[in-house]
């Protein structure tokens, strides 16, 4: 399951990536950072090959590939994306301690305020591919906004806005049949940035009272609880979100 061939060298970014400690980007920023070393030694290149029956440790402990796994999680509210937080609850604290040793974490993020569909996996490579804009994989979201928006500021919306000399712009925008009227809608990105949504909304003069990520790709949340996840192979996650699939 670790997908390390018996007899080969692997290179060190992949190899951590396949042990659960992270993307492979930041991976590299372990590494570049010193805090990885092979048979007591530290490495600093990401290129560094690891041959069968080398000791690598981060943060002075042993890692090694781990059973790759796949979750599709529907994150509460109130809950933050990331590993570990000093004082706040994450996606991986409300897992049961069983999959603690499994280093799962969250493929791109969902903040705090926000809800819905997650991939958490301790797959490097899966990450970086999934969130890699050639892809083209979209997120959707239902956005409530705090007052009714006109058509005017929709078309805006939809052009596009600038925050801090930045083009924001959504694949699409349109409205929700939902009350209260005018404040419901259902928002498209392609390579989102970090609170991309609510930074759009200021720049449309109003404010966002609740968001939820409905789909990854077409892998759709319906009745999958907060807080729940289903477990997946690599092989279905992928079919579900180039094909479709409800959860």
């Amino acid at each position: 399951m670790s997908d390390i061939p018996a007899k080969e060298t692997v290179r060190l970014n992949r190899y951590l990536a396949l042990c659960g400690v992270g993307a492979r980007r930041k991976v590299e920023e372990y590494i570049e950072a010193g805090r990885v070393e092979i048979n007591g030694e530290v490495v600093t290149e990401p290129g560094r090959q690891v041959a069968p029956g080398d000791c690598v440790t981060f943060d002075g402990a042993p890692v090694s590939p781990v059973t790759l796994t796949y979750l599709i999680f529907n994150k509460p509210k109130g809950i933050i994306s990331a590993v570990e937080d000093s004082r706040e609850q994450t996606v991986i604290d409300i897992l049961p301690p069983s999959m603690d040793p499994l280093r799962l974490f969250p493929v791109g993020r969902l903040d705090r305020d926000s809800e819905g569909l997650i991939i958490l996996t301790n797959d490097g490579l899966f990450s970086q591919e999934l969130i890699h804009p050639s892809k083209g994989i979209t997120k959707t979201y239902e956005v409530q906004l705090r007052k009714p928006l006109d058509e005017e500021k929709l078309i805006e919306w939809t052009k596009g806005v600038r925050v801090e000399d930045r083009l924001l712009k959504p694949i699409s925008v349109r409205r929700l049949a939902r009350s209260p009227l005018q404040c419901w809608f259902e928002v498209v990105l392609g390579e989102g940035i970090k609170r991309e949504i609510r930074m759009m909304a200021r720049a449309l003069d109003n404010d966002v009272r609740s968001l939820l990520r409905r789909r990854i790709g077409k892998l759709e949340l319906r009745d999958l609880p907060a807080g729940e996840f289903v477990s997946v192979s690599k092989e279905d996650l992928w079919r579900y979100i180039r094909e479709g699939f409800l959860v």
